[in-house]
């Protein structure tokens, strides 16, 4: 039986995947819009996703040298949660198989996209929720829960930018 479990490496290339992702939804919705404010959030939301694809090259980085040094570049995560961080990598409005950026085509207002980057956040969070749990990297660890912390923020930015355009 082939092995199909995710390594930590191939985690955190998926999560580089979908801050990907997030970045060129951001960057084509700044393009859609006309307001200059609505363009300056969704060019600070691209920055963002740049940021935080970075740091998972510098952490996969990171965990490759340190996997190299301890001969366990074979670590595996288990076949359930392999399953569990598929089905949310291949699945999420950020996702790995590259369908968010048409998702824009059809958003005619900024609620819209602004609600897309709300399930966007809460996808993200999930993901590195999974990977928290089942890391035996500590770095992994913490950078993943300072990035929950961000995407947490910008969760409530949504939802406060999204309660402004209701009133």
């Amino acid at each position: 039986m082939p092995i199909s479990n995710f390594s930590e490496l191939e985690i955190l290339k998926i999560a580089k995947g979908i801050e990907e992702a997030g970045y060129d939804f951001y960057k084509k919705a700044e393009a859609k819009f006309e307001d200059e404010d609505v363009k300056k959030m969704f060019e600070y939301l691209a920055a963002e996703e740049m940021e935080h694809k970075d740091t998972f090259q510098s952490l996969y980085e990171r965990v490759a040298e340190k996997l190299e040094k301890e001969e366990e570049a074979k670590y595996l995560y288990d076949e359930l949660t392999t399953d569990y961080l598929k089905a949310i990598s291949e699945t999420a409005i950020f996702n790995t198989n590259g369908l968010t950026s048409n998702k824009l085509e059809n958003i005619y207002s900024v609620k819209d996209a602004l609600m897309i980057g709300l399930q966007a956040e809460k996808d993200a969070i999930l993901f590195y929720e999974a990977i928290v749990r089942n890391t035996k990297f500590e770095m992994t660890k913490l950078v993943l829960e300072r990035l929950i912390k961000e995407e947490v923020k910008h969760l409530h930015k949504f939802k406060k930018l999204i309660d402004g355009l209701e009133k």
